[in-house]
């Protein structure tokens, strides 16, 4: 092609000498200005092109198609000082051999796609992509310094098959990051990270001991109370023994109806409504080691119900001595866990808030919503989208109120206002992306 205007490519500082279109997209052959002054002695007009050669740049795809950019890149030698140098180019990411927009709009859509789907659609390298974003999430991880919470929610995601570490602010309901695994080392280094960590006065996790070995090591001062969601969860567990013990003494009909009802026994005995209880009713009658166990179940769940620790105490005890008779090994997880963790779960009934984990199960649903229709992303693009794409939660310092001058305000110093406090990822907004 030939008379090609120069504002095709929009890049004003270039003159377009040619263009083809082939196989693998877009070619043009660009040049860039002559220098005005030597680059390393700032002399004028003493400057001697000394050889040049294509070399290709990655821009923006046209209507879909790749784009490369063939610069003409010129050596020059200065006469003043005798050095010889390449001009800068405008508008290239030099080091990465692309144009500044491609660079952008790579940070951009790497967040939004799997790396391999923004490489195949620049030209550019999957590596390549996979640096950028990873550049930019640093910076977006350095520019989002989060709040140390007073109550820190310890739990587990499993995202892209495996389980992550998820840290939240349980009194804000925001979440504060994810980690790629599970394991002490990581917890532990992360909680070191932490700004004044001393602020931390409880942590809620599961019953997983790397977690509490972590928060023992890095937060001494914190009290750590076991989210009861995950023992409670337990007695459920314990009761599903029971029922799938009895298989065997049913028909195959049978079978497939006392399956159907689980749900019915797993509810409190308060939400099961009267045809459902009818229905219980039918199967405990039939099987009184089943109503033994829902029951035993039952009493598990009030405990939560005291109001105060000796209550809640007492009530342990006499629920792991009234385990019925021939039921001590469906129950022996429970009552060992129990035994395990009894001061951390007893803490909960002295905390001045309640202390649970119940609301990451948003984050959850969050992740399999996000992650649905982008199944190659990596764990690092799921966290970066969850902590930095995501409304944030955000509250400005307030202002303290003059006694003599009525509703007007000042503030008593004289530097800078206080910048506002970044508490994390509201978790209230997650549905609304």
């Amino acid at each position: 092609m030939s008379h090609l205007p120069d504002n095709i490519l929009h890049l004003p500082e270039y003159q377009v000498l040619d263009a083809k279109e082939m196989e693998d997209g877009l070619h043009f052959q660009i040049v860039s200005p002559d220098p005005m002054a030597c680059e390393e002695c700032g002399v004028e007009s003493e400057l001697v092109k000394f050889g040049k050669r294509d070399v290709a740049y990655r821009d923006l795809p046209i209507h879909g198609k790749r784009v490369t950019l063939w610069i003409v890149r010129r050596r020059y030698t200065c006469r003043a000082c005798g050095k010889t140098f390449r001009p800068v180019l405008p508008e290239m990411v030099d080091d990465r051999r692309m144009t500044q927009r491609l660079y952008s709009h790579v940070e951009k859509e790497a967040f939004n796609h799997p790396y391999a789907y923004v490489a195949d659609t620049t030209g550019l390298d999957e590596k390549t992509v996979r640096d950028i974003f990873k550049k930019k999430a640093e910076f977006l991880a350095a520019w989002h310094r989060f709040e140390t919470p007073r109550c820190l929610g310890i739990d587990e995601l499993y995202l892209n098959r495996r389980y992550r570490c998820i840290l939240t602010n349980l009194e804000e309901r925001t979440l504060l990051d994810l980690l790629p695994g599970r394991q002490q080392d990581a917890v532990t280094k992360r909680l070191m990270s932490m700004s004044e960590r001393e602020k931390v006065e409880i942590v809620s996790m599961d019953m997983w001991k790397p977690y509490r070995r972590a928060v023992q090591a890095v937060l001494p001062q914190a009290r750590i109370v076991v989210d009861k969601f995950h023992v409670v969860r337990m007695a459920n567990e314990a009761l599903e023994k029971i029922r799938k013990g009895l298989r065997k003494e049913l028909t195959a009909n049978q079978r497939r109806t006392l399956k159907g009802d689980r749900k019915i026994l797993l509810k409190r005995a308060h939400d099961v409504s009267d045809r459902e209880r009818l229905i219980m009713e039918t199967w405990t009658g039939t099987f009184p080691q089943l109503l033994t166990a829902y029951e035993h179940k039952e009493r598990f769940y009030h405990i939560w119900d005291f109001a105060t620790r000796r209550d809640a105490e007492k009530a342990l005890a006499a629920w792991i001595d009234g385990i019925p008779q021939g039921q001590k090994e469906v129950w022996k997880d429970l009552v060992s866990a129990v035994s395990g963790w009894r001061e951390e779960m007893l803490t909960y009934f002295e905390t001045d808030i309640p202390i649970t984990n119940a609301f990451t199960e948003s984050i959850n649903r969050l992740a399999k919503d996000k992650n649905r229709d982008g199944r190659g992303y990596s764990f690092e693009v799921m966290r970066a989208r969850m902590l930095y794409t995501t409304k944030h939660k955000k509250k400005a310092p307030q202002t303290k109120e003059s006694p003599f001058l009525g509703k007007a305000t000042m503030t008593y110093s004289m530097g800078l206002p206080d910048p506002e406090k970044n508490f994390g990822v509201d978790l209230s907004t997650f549905w609304d992306d």
